[in-house]
């Protein structure tokens, strides 16, 4: 990698996409891999996060400790449960034939709003707790979310409204999964209904490294090729990670298995990071 600086100053991004319960796990095994093998993604210039990926950006700009991301619940407790019919009716809006994207985004996100799908206090103490955040790190972290008024990207960061529990609730508010999150006077739900990665909120960088929770279901969106001419690299689930995620992405038998497969992929995507990633 050259010596010279990208024009907005930022030289490694890394672009964390969604995924899920089953996601955090996958991205946590890998990241804790990673470090193990010298490569420590923490160290990037930029940090984008997106739903599960936000989750995890959190911990690592926070320099937290990942091992708690993989706190398993209770055999007895009821966690999130998927809805497939919701979320089915979403997608149904959002690809509406003839409506423009924020219009399609704004209609899911009025249908959501409707859902009963628990408390949005509830699921900002959840995610805030995961994560074990309540202040906004002083590294550069951008959270997306969608405000259901307008229908357009809201990047979250420390100058934002929001606190950064809020921002990762926002984030993670899957429409049909969890409750669309009031913060000032609107509401919003997963960035991801834009971008699995919303890669070009890291445009301009020298180096993208961009992980993929949903690279085999999601396709990415227009924006996510206009990068500025980033050098980029992807790591994606392999067949056998796949395999353990399984249909329900928020399975707590899944949790397990998806770290493991994380941890795994990070032993052969280590050896093409070291000549482009920073090291301490």
């Amino acid at each position: 990698m050259s010596d010279s600086v990208s024009p907005n100053g930022i030289r490694h991004a890394l672009v964390l996409g969604g995924g899920g319960a089953v996601g955090i796990c996958w991205m946590t095994g890998l990241a804790i891999g990673l470090r193990e093998a010298g490569i420590d993604l923490s160290l990037a210039d930029r940090f984008v996060g997106t739903s599960a990926g936000a989750v995890v950006g959190a911990v690592l700009t926070g320099h937290g400790d990942l091992q708690k991301l993989l706190t398993m619940p209770p055999p007895d407790s009821q966690g999130p449960q998927f809805d497939a019919s919701g979320f089915g009716e979403i997608l149904g809006i959002l690809t509406t034939p003839g409506l423009s994207a924020n219009e399609a985004r704004k209609l899911a996100g009025a249908r959501a709003l409707e859902m009963n799908v628990g408390d949005p206090v509830a699921h900002i103490a959840r995610i805030g707790g995961l994560a074990a955040v309540s202040d906004w790190p002083e590294a550069d972290f951008i959270v997306t979310a969608i405000d259901i008024t307008t229908g357009e990207l809201q990047p979250w960061t420390r100058d934002s409204a929001a606190t950064l529990p809020e921002a990762l609730a926002s984030s993670t508010s899957v429409p049909g999964v969890f409750p669309p999150i009031p913060i000032g006077d609107h509401y919003y739900i997963d960035g991801g209904m834009r971008s699995p990665i919303n890669a070009d909120l890291a445009a301009g960088a020298e180096f993208m490294l961009i992980i993929e929770p949903l690279a085999h279901l999601f396709p990415h969106a227009p924006s996510d090729s206009e990068l500025g001419g980033a050098a980029t690299a992807s790591i994606v689930p392999d067949a056998d990670a796949i395999t353990a995620f399984g249909l329900d992405l928020f399975s707590a038998a899944a949790l397990q298995p998806a770290y493991e497969a994380g941890y795994r992929q990070a032993a052969d995507a280590a050896p093409g990071l070291k000549a482009v990633w920073p090291s301490r």
